[in-house]
């Protein structure tokens, strides 16, 4: 297949979502041509607020914590687990960036329309980021017994009763009548709580909601339901509602009643530019769990879309790994009934079906956003949908057997290609969707840079990939880097030590300066040079450093060493580098007297005896010297290097021994609210003895 790589089209092979057409000139789902819009304002939509509202943090949270005690494996079973944690963290609302986002939904193609391509919310956002289950049995399934009916009306009869001044149930009301009742009836009345709130809230806030009563009475019975394409659906035809406003289409305003934090976080996910920076996640705990509490960072939103992550869900973050489709190595897979859930959920993702909502129906197209599922995008084929279809059809839809299907799984690195022909086309589509061939210029700028960013196959090697001079290759980055931090590691590690373990600055730089010196004359002849040699080799360097710096060829060694250091300095270390150089002028003053002393010694001796050995002698002893230094800096760097190891031994053993109570604790605190959860529910069941026992007494007295 013809694709776009760094150096222009290349032949490369590819995978591809069906349906997709081989040909502009075919059967192509064309982009519609975009109508005036007006802009959108807060006060377009009657409820910007949908899905964003928290719980009660005193009565939903403890309801919760008693609930998880006694039926996590319950949840775990009716794959609600993971979206009842998620549904704990509060994401703040911000208008604008929800508002920002919206203006480009596309309702023909469900789908946001950018001037470098098409971008979605799918399923396997919903699952990923609000743990909803994409496997089970439809939300509009009816109760199959008529014990699971009789709990739905005794539900709906306190429902009823509990009904207010303004005909609906608050969260306050709701949680009295049942928190602390025990039984099948408080875990049931819990999930319409959570349902009402977290998944299918309503247009009132924090109201109880009659329609999700059946599906709470299943959900605590262990019944998988499907929630993430019910969620998925509303969510559709919210977004289909605001594109029809915006071109005038309908009158007032829009009545939002799905999960709108979803836009906002998926935009966090795919737009790194604009989101703020993430909270590491807590041990355990769902992806979401970083955008807790955190608002947006940038103010002109409208004008930020133009950095976007394909597959951000593919890289580990820390406390978190990425679901199993996400494989190291791409990979077929051929689906049975033994195939593991996560593989079947990856096949659902990436099909084209509708989606069943509760009393209506939504497409679902990620053939045209292939590579937000790691595959190349080609030209979007034409697919016939029914315009009349109800929500049992759509369910046959999308729970047709996956039975046989050969699933290619891609590499978690992939980030798929674009054909050459949908770059054409596209060109051609975005100039007509805008209406404007200034926007078709901006497009082919921004598409050709994420073409050339995002088309690094995993199997090709540094060598192998021919690049712009303007990006070098990762191996020559990588070396820079490395050669960059070494040094200055080195250095780091120095002034760490120095500052432990209360050694003076001037001893580092004087350590510096004596291993620079050693370096320049270590080479691999240096084994063979003999002690004049190498001295004149020394001599040599410091003329040299002399002739670069302006200096003196008779200056003493510790003012060339002085020179020398302040030459070589790469660090900024301030004051405290001054309070060094200090103490090394000092010390440097000394080496010049000491050197004076030594040099009017030699001319005497050479006046009175001019003996070739004794001038030898003389050198050896200054050589002596200067080895006695050395390996006092290498005795005292030794002891820094063991004491600083041990220390961070203790450290390390301390930090784990906390670590290890704090998981004990932990464990203990949920043991102890276990037992106390069994313990009131035996206290409620004796009561129930000990009543009827009064009754019958009563009875027989009588």
């Amino acid at each position: 297949m013809v694709c776009l790589c760094e150096e222009g089209r290349c032949l490369r092979k590819t995978h591809f979502l069906k349906p997709f057409s081989t040909s502009i000139d075919g059967s192509v789902a064309e982009l519609p041509r975009l109508d005036d819009q007006q802009r959108l304002s807060d006060s377009s939509l009657h409820n910007t607020s949908s899905g964003f509202w928290a719980a009660d943090h005193h009565f939903f949270l403890s309801w919760l914590g008693k609930m998880q005690a006694l039926y996590e494996p319950i949840w775990k079973k009716a794959g609600i687990f993971e979206a009842i944690k998620a549904s704990t963290y509060k994401i703040i609302k911000d208008t604008s960036s929800i508002l920002s986002i919206a203006e480009k939904w596309c309702s023909e193609t469900k789908s946001f329309i950018f001037p470098w391509g098409e971008a979605t919310i799918t399923l396997e956002d919903v699952m990923v980021l609000l743990g909803f289950s994409v496997l089970g049995s439809p939300v509009f399934s009816p109760l199959e017994c008529s014990e699971m009916r009789d709990s739905a009306e005794k539900l709906e009869k306190v429902r009823r009763d509990s009904l207010g001044k303004a005909k609906r149930v608050s969260q306050r009301s709701w949680t009295s009548s049942f928190m602390g009742r025990g039984g099948q009836m408080e875990h049931e009345a819990f999930l319409v709580l959570w349902l009402s709130l977290f998944v299918f809230p309503g247009k009132f806030c924090r109201s109880i909601s009659t329609n999700v009563i059946p599906i709470a009475v299943r959900l605590a019975r262990g019944e998988r339901i499907a929630l993430a394409p019910a969620v998925l659906a509303f969510l559709y035809k919210d977004l289909d509602r605001i594109c029809d406003f915006s071109r005038g289409k309908c009158a007032g305003k829009v009545n939002l009643k799905s999960l709108f934090k979803l836009v906002q976080v998926w935009t966090w996910e795919r737009f790194s530019n604009i989101r703020p920076k993430a909270k590491e996640i807590p041990k355990g705990e769902p992806r979401i769990a970083q955008w807790d509490g955190l608002q947006q960072i940038s103010k002109n939103v409208k004008l930020s879309f133009d950095v976007f992550e394909w597959r951000p869900y593919t890289k580990p973050l820390k406390n978190w790994n990425p679901l199993r489709f996400y494989v190291d190595e791409a990979m077929w897979l051929t689906v049975d009934d033994s195939v593991d859930d996560a593989f079947a959920s990856f096949a659902r993702c990436v099909k084209v079906s509708y989606l069943a909502g509760n009393g209506f129906v939504e497409d679902y197209f990620p053939y045209r956003v292939a590579r937000q599922f790691g595959l190349s995008q080609d030209l979007p084929g034409l697919v016939t949908r029914r315009r009349k279809i109800t929500e049992k059809d759509a369910w046959d839809d999308y729970s047709n057997s996956l039975e046989g299907l050969n699933l290619y799984l891609p590499s978690q690195l992939d980030r798929g290609y674009v054909t050459a022909r949908y770059q054409d086309w596209w060109f051609k589509s975005a100039s007509e969707y805008f209406g404007s061939e200034e926007i078709q210029k901006e497009s082919t700028e921004a598409f050709d840079a994420r073409n050339t960013f995002d088309h690094l196959d995993k199997d090709d090697d540094d060598g192998d990939i021919d690049v712009s001079t303007k990006v070098p290759p990762l191996s020559q980055v990588v070396q820079k880097l490395e050669e960059g931090f070494t040094a200055k590691r080195r250095i780091s590690r120095m002034h760490r030590s120095a500052k432990r373990y209360k050694i003076t600055e001037s001893d580092v730089h004087m350590k510096r300066a004596r291993e620079a010196d050693a370096e320049i004359s270590t080479d691999k002849e240096d084994d063979c040079m003999t002690v004049a040699q190498l001295i004149r080799s020394r001599n040599k360097y410091f003329s040299d450093v002399d002739k670069k710096t302006g200096g003196d060829a008779s200056e003493s060694l510790g003012k060339r060493s002085r020179r020398y250091m302040l030459v070589d300095s790469d660090d900024d270390s301030g004051p405290c580098q001054k309070h060094a150089l200090m103490k090394v002028e000092q010390r440097s003053v000394e080496d010049d007297g000491t050197t004076k002393k030594t040099e009017i010694t030699r001319q005497t001796c050479d006046d009175v005896n001019g003996s070739d050995a004794e001038k030898k002698a003389i050198i050896n002893d200054g050589i002596k010297e200067a080895d006695s230094w050395l390996l006092e800096d290498r005795e005292i760097e030794r002891r820094c290097i063991g004491k600083f190891c041990s220390e961070v031994k203790k450290e390390e053993d301390v930090d784990e021994r906390l670590r290890q109570r704090t998981l004990a604790i932990e464990k203990m605190a949920l043991e102890l609210e276990t037992r106390l959860s069994k313990m009131e529910k035996s206290l409620a069941e004796i009561r129930k003895w000990k009543t009827r026992g009064n009754q019958t007494k009563n009875g027989f007295s009588a």
